[in-house]
């Protein structure tokens, strides 16, 4: 699944998203829901499973990166240890 991740406006809210729940959790399957709490309170989205783990597998990626990006600025100039030095016979 390629589901684009952009913020997005609020576009419901708690009752309107209730009366027609079928039709509303189709239209989640397609993009994500910005659900509205009463008058300025809680937000909340409403995504498929499918666009949730899309969405947790970037955050994956992006902390690996950044994880690799600090540990080569880490060993930065530092002296490399041949494989064969460190698997265990």
């Amino acid at each position: 699944m390629n589901t684009a991740f952009a913020k997005v406006p609020k576009t419901l809210g708690v009752s309107g998203f209730r009366a027609d729940l079928a039709r509303n959790l189709a239209r989640a399957r397609k993009s994500p829901l910005i659900i509205s709490d009463r008058k300025g309170g809680e937000s909340y989205v409403v995504l498929s499973a499918d666009a949730y783990n899309e969405l947790m597998e970037l955050w994956e990626d992006e902390q690996a990166g950044r994880t690799l990006a600090r540990l080569i600025k880490e060993n930065k100039g530092k002296k490399f240890i041949p494989w064969e030095q460190v698997r265990v016979k």
